[in-house]
């Protein structure tokens, strides 16, 4: 049982291209987007103390807009590792990664809530490091022949 499991990790984690992962996040980061745009004082409340003093709800409306255009349109174009999508997978990573490490320091205890924005910042950040470990993989299986 154990090695099927690890069998299927290893598979979902290195010989895909993550593309459901990337549509989530795109829709993810549309919602984000959208409901930052809504009438109201989201920043108000203290779970985005550290997000409204770096921008308005606003400019973050703008960036999650923009991150989830760009991430769907790399998926659409099914072109995930150019350089673009190589940029992008960078910016992407901050940006879940600010956002998250910002609630979960904004408020004590941290927001049961975020659960999910929890897991798209981990998947950023494989989703960032996974082609620069299949290069460094590359390179050492080509450098024994």
């Amino acid at each position: 049982m154990p090695e099927k499991v690890v069998d299927s990790l290893t598979a979902a984690l290195w010989n895909t291209n993550m593309v459901v992962t990337r549509l989530l996040m795109g829709i993810a980061e549309f919602w984000w987007g959208l409901l930052l745009m809504c009438p109201g004082d989201t920043f108000g409340r203290p779970t985005y103390t550290y997000m409204a003093k770096v921008m308005s709800e606003e400019a973050w409306a703008f960036a999650f807009l923009l991150s989830s255009v760009i991430q769907v349109t790399i998926v659409i174009r099914k072109d995930f590792y150019c350089g673009l999508a190589r940029y992008f997978a960078a910016w992407n990573m901050v940006l879940w990664c600010f956002v998250v490490g910002s609630m979960l320091l904004s408020v004590s205890p941290p927001p049961a809530a975020i659960s999910a924005e929890i897991a798209f910042a981990m998947a950023s950040i494989w989703i960032w490091v996974r082609p620069f470990l299949l290069i460094k993989g590359i390179e050492r299986a080509e450098s024994r022949f």
